[in-house]
């Protein structure tokens, strides 16, 4: 009995990953993969640009504004290869999106970071690990200069924000357990997160404060 348990836990989990990986598998064409990336930019944007209207520091504020360069680059890929980007991509309003999955992560993500900072700091981490495992995956693909160096500099910045929402979770005396990668890929990320002098102090005394609502 526990070894048929076992191995239902053992397939759920492996349909949830497959679902909850695009690149690689449904998004085949160059076009789809652009379009998912910059969405999927949108999503971190208005994320992160809700949520520093809700807790009191300057984190998100500045994700956000790095998110819409990101979308920007993103852009320029999909303009070299003549992919056309609607233009209410931009337009749209936070929380709206042409892809049904990213909406509802979207909405999922932004409930489960409510609560507390601590939540918002691990629905973001979430979030930051599911951009690189996207990022990673659409790296293995055909792809020109540049969209390596495009998609290089953004997983550059996935891990760093991911990085350090894993060492604010820490320092809250709280964690961060993977949802899609294994352990030892999370552990090799993170090894070093505490010994980088450039990591940003936060004061969480200060900063573990609601100002609103959504």
């Amino acid at each position: 009995m526990k070894k048929i348990l076992a191995l239902s836990i053992l397939v759920i989990a492996t349909l949830v990953i497959r679902a909850q990986s695009r690149i690689g598998t449904e998004l085949t064409s160059k076009e789809n993969v652009v379009l998912y990336l910059i969405e999927q930019e949108k999503l971190a944007r208005d994320l992160y640009g809700v949520l520093d209207t809700i807790w009191v520091t300057d984190v998100f504020n500045r994700m956000a504004d790095d998110e819409l360069q990101h979308m920007d680059k993103l852009s320029t890929v999909a303009a070299e290869f003549m992919i056309d980007v609607p233009n209410h991509f931009n337009e749209y309003k936070p929380g709206q999106f042409v892809n049904a999955d990213l909406r509802d992560l979207y909405l999922d993500l932004l409930a489960d970071a409510n609560f507390s900072l601590e939540d918002a700091y691990r629905a973001c981490a979430n979030l930051e690990e599911r951009k690189i495992m996207n990022l990673r995956t659409a790296l293995k693909e055909p792809n020109f200069d540049l969209e390596i160096a495009t998609y290089k500099t953004l997983l550059i910045g996935a891990e760093d924000n991911l990085k350090f929402f894993v060492r604010a979770l820490v320092q809250m005396n709280s964690g961060y357990l993977p949802i899609l990668m294994s352990k030892s890929e999370f552990e090799f990320l993170t090894r070093n997160i505490f010994s980088n002098t450039n990591w940003q102090a936060i004061n969480h005394n200060e900063k573990n404060r609601k100002i609103g609502l959504f």
